[in-house]
């Protein structure tokens, strides 16, 4: 696995930069975000994530571990392949992707090309679960096992919490590292006290 590409930028495309390290050039796809920052010479590094396919191998690249992350859940999501979804990172910050997600805004997510509303559905069904809410930049962007878990019970008919209340309680208490039961009980103590 390639986790990232550091080196000298010799090319730069619309949707791709070539970076050359020791007499190799990587042509890595990115989004326009990335693209601007090797543009600017903000970074000469890339966190990479790698496709490999019966005809070709490529490379996709983003100026973040967190971007990264984002592409790799919406790859997830049926119907998105590669390229779409570095249109969908290239379209939308990641920042306003996630807060689309959370607030569950399909009229968002089909202002982009490509995107209709049965797809932006799709990514909502498939990814709303699993973002969590982070006031740290990206960092933990998305709920381990545990916590989607401990999420859907708060969420549930029984409960009833709202998915964002939940989410930032769990968010809150991951420095405690507790296992699903342990997140539901103090979540609720949490969010008891708040209502």
């Amino acid at each position: 696995m390639i986790d990232a590409i550091r080196g000298e930028i010799v090319d730069i495309g619309p949707d791709f930069v070539c970076i050359e390290t020791s007499g190799i050039t990587y042509q890595i796809f990115c989004p326009s975000e990335t693209v601007r920052a090797c543009h600017e010479r903000l970074t000469d590094q890339v966190f990479t994530h790698l496709i490999v396919r019966d005809d070709s191998i490529q490379l996709y690249g983003f100026s973040s571990t967190d971007a990264r992350e984002v592409f790799r859940k919406l790859l997830t999501v049926g119907q998105i392949g590669p390229k779409l979804a570095l249109q969908i990172l290239s379209s939308l910050p990641t920042e306003a992707l996630i807060e689309a997600i959370m607030s569950n805004d399909v009229t968002r997510l089909t202002t982009i090309k490509g995107i209709g509303e049965k797809t932006a559905q799709r990514i909502l069904l498939d990814l709303r679960g699993k973002v969590g809410g982070s006031s740290d930049g990206f960092k933990n962007l998305f709920l381990v096992p545990e916590e989607e878990t401990a999420l859907r019970a708060l969420t549930s008919k029984a409960l009833g919490f709202s998915m964002r209340e939940a989410r930032q309680v769990i968010v809150q208490l991951r420095d405690k590292k507790l296992d699903t039961e342990g997140l539901v009980r103090e979540a609720l103590s949490l969010l008891g006290r708040n209502r």
